[in-house]
Order: structure tokens, then sequence, then C-alpha cells
């Protein structure tokens, strides 16, 4: 069965040499404030922000007083302030890209600028919030699953104020390393899309495929890892399945 390796906490470790991009959300100062530093957006090789994440990104910036300047802004530009707007816009090297389509949100935009503007993107680091209105929650997530469907070699991290989610593929080994300061305590399956038989390893709850993942049957939500000593959970999934982690903030 072919493997497929998740090590989401190496985007956060000094002197590695990975290529991925960067996207901030809305809502996503928290996030921002834990895990963003100037190391991980500098190394990135394409940073956007969809509409009203450009918000957050100048608040970010002067709090700190260094310059995360995205490559492009994208969106119909509903929620980002004026002032803000006008800012990126003074400068040359930040592209103002408006997008119309009404039946994909800003996230699905933005990825799609992104992969326009670089193709050749393995990894994408998403900041923004799951804790605030459900509707964004929910469209977050469907865009994990749309997304899978159309660039299905980039994975996508979605990093949040206290955990690290993305999409598990069906039919593969999916191998999520969480040997990390950072790593958490809790873990969760959650299968969005449909039911989905899973076995797994490295869990303290496992499951095996007798066991269909449903919202009307069984879900494993707060979960946790066999032991501290635990290197990586494996995954096997006949469905695409929600993962989440939570993660130790990082005190900047």
């Amino acid at each position: 069965m072919l493997r497929h390796d998740h090590k989401p906490y190496d985007f956060f470790e000094p002197n590695r040499s990975l290529n991925y991009g960067i996207i901030i959300l809305n809502y996503s100062m928290a996030s921002l404030r834990n895990m963003l530093t100037k190391e991980i957006w500098d190394n990135a090789i394409i940073r956007g922000c969809a509409d009203g994440g450009a918000n957050m990104l100048k608040i970010y910036a002067d709090e700190r007083n260094e310059n995360f300047l995205p490559d492009y802004i994208s969106g119909d530009f509903d929620s980002i302030d004026s002032n803000v707007y006008e800012y990126y816009q003074s400068i040359s090297s930040v592209d103002l890209i408006k997008t119309q389509d009404q039946n994909a949100t800003d996230f699905t935009k933005c990825v799609r600028v992104m992969i326009a503007k670089q193709s050749a993107l393995n990894h994408l680091l998403v900041f923004c919030s799951l804790g605030g209105r459900f509707d964004h929650t929910t469209g977050i997530i469907h865009s994990l699953y749309a997304l899978n469907q159309t660039y299905p070699t980039l994975q996508i991290y979605v990093i949040t104020e206290c955990d690290i989610t993305f999409l598990l593929h069906a039919n593969r080994l999916n191998r999520i390393s969480i040997q990390s300061k950072y790593n958490g305590k809790i873990c969760s399956l959650l299968p969005f899309g449909q039911a989905a038989h899973v076995r797994t390893e490295g869990l303290k709850w496992n499951l095996n495929p007798t066991q269909e993942l449903s919202f009307t049957k069984l879900v494993s939500s707060s979960n946790s890892y066999e032991s501290e000593q635990t290197a990586h959970v494996d995954v096997c999934t006949d469905s695409d399945i929600i993962w989440t982690m939570t993660y130790t903030c990082n005190k900047k």
C-alpha cells in the first residue's frame, strides 16, 4: 500500500529546507501569534492573504514591528479594511487580485491563485480559526475536501489557535509524525465527507475496520496517543477523513 507521510511540525523547526506556501485567512490572529515566525514566513516560496486575512497580517506585522509582506491578496475585497487595502496597494511587490466566483470560498479562490503562480507547490500552511462562526468552519472543511479533488498532490495543513487539521487520504497508509516539542495530547478522526472504515496504530483508543465512522454512528473525537514515546500514528481509511491534533503554543 502506498504510504503518505504527514510531518506538520517540520515547518516550525529551524533550518528546514521545505517547499511550502502560506495563506492567511480572516480571524487568524491567535494562530499567527502562536506559531508564525519571521523565519517561517521568509522560508515560504509564496505567501498570500485571502481578503480579510490581509487585515490580520497587517495587525500582526505592526505588533511585531517586522516586515510580513504577502506576494498577493485575493478575494472580492468586501472584508479587507480600506486603509489596509490602500497600504498594500502602495507596495508594488504585492498583487491585488479580485476574484468574483461566489460559488467558492475565499480560501479556495486564494489557493487557485497560489497554484497558478507556483504550480510546483508541495505543501500549504493555512493560518485561520475554526472556533468562530460555524459557517466559516464548515466552509474551510469543505474547501479541504474540494481542493483535494483538484490538487491531489498538494498537502494542506490548517493551523488554528489550538490545533492542526488536515485531510487523510483514502486507500493508502497515512503516517502522521507526532514526536515534537509542539505536539499536544488530543487528536481526532472525523468523517465529514462520508462514512469510513478505519484502522489505526499508535492511538490510545485504536480503531479497526469493523467499526464504521460516521456522524450517525461513531466519531473518534478527543482521542489521544498510545504513550509519550509514540513516534507516529498510522491510519488506513477507505474514505478521505479529517484528522485534527492539538499543539503546544510556541510562545515568542
